[in-house]
């Protein structure tokens, strides 16, 4: 099986052509997985079935999927319209394909980059930094709206990406623990390890917010599929090949500012 791994489209931004040099970018490709930050809301999986409309396609929400958007009640909208469009959206599921098991999910982070003696002040740097905790709503519609009532928050604060955090990564430690390694894929669209983080960002204040340190869980599967950051990274950890192939920004002139981006990446499982 050979899969299209991409991440962080930013359609919103910058409309990607699926066509490269008169060839589509997904020729080589059985299964395409979307490791978040494709598009904004439920045109995520709306461009992606229009952009590959004969292709099995697994698909993550990163941050900016819910960005001018109610946390909750988006993340079912999109859940909702990827059913739809047989898409397999993943936020704490797995699907089987062709013989492959694909674990998905945001994962967000656990702000301990630095240790857990920083969590506290990792924490509130992304919340005075990150636009995240300014563009993503809280719910307060009847029936959704537990996490503004226990809170009291009108926008998304960094205690609720810890606790889904908390949760994805408990499922993927109970999933991890169940079929053979050499058949599962994660996709997630944070990073899972350090490591992923560009050299430029180790060190910085933000980077907590960008990556946890899941050593314990990397090294339990074929391959983890992420996005999150903008620089491309290919590495190995145990047994699990770590891959970010993310097209990130474009600059004034329309070039990508991640040059080693490609667009049509096939990697073999």
């Amino acid at each position: 099986m050979k899969l299209l791994v991409l991440s962080d489209l930013h359609n919103d931004i910058s409309a990607m052509d699926p066509v490269v040099d008169g060839r589509r970018i997904d020729a080589d490709a059985d299964v395409v997985v979307l490791a978040g930050d494709i598009h904004e809301g439920v045109q995520a999986p709306m461009w992606a079935r229009q952009a590959f409309p004969n292709k099995e396609i697994v698909l993550v929400a990163g941050n900016h999927e819910f960005y001018g958007r109610y946390w909750n009640r988006n993340l079912r909208k999109i859940r909702e319209k990827s059913a739809q469009l047989g898409i397999h959206f993943l936020e704490n599921e797995a699907v089987e394909l062709l013989g492959v098991r694909f674990l998905g999910c945001t994962l967000w982070t656990d702000y301990c980059l630095y240790g857990e003696e920083r969590r506290r002040e990792s924490m509130r740097e992304a919340l005075s930094l990150m636009t995240d905790f300014r563009q993503i709503k809280l719910d307060r519609k009847p029936g959704e709206n537990q996490d503004w009532r226990e809170f009291r928050a009108v926008k998304l604060i960094p205690q609720l990406t810890l606790r889904r955090h908390v949760q994805s990564a408990a499922w993927l430690d109970q999933q991890l623990a169940m079929g053979d390694p050499d058949k599962t894929v994660v996709v997630t669209h944070h990073p899972p390890l350090g490591q992923s983080i560009p050299e430029y960002y180790q060190g910085d204040k933000l980077s907590p917010a960008y990556a946890s340190n899941l050593t314990q869980l990397v090294g339990r599967s074929k391959l983890w599929v992420h996005g999150h950051v903008h620089d491309n990274s290919d590495y190995t950890f145990g047994l699990t090949r770590v891959i970010c192939n993310p097209r990130g920004y474009p600059t004034p002139s329309g070039s990508l500012l991640n040059e080693l981006f490609q667009p049509s990446l096939a990697i073999e499982i």
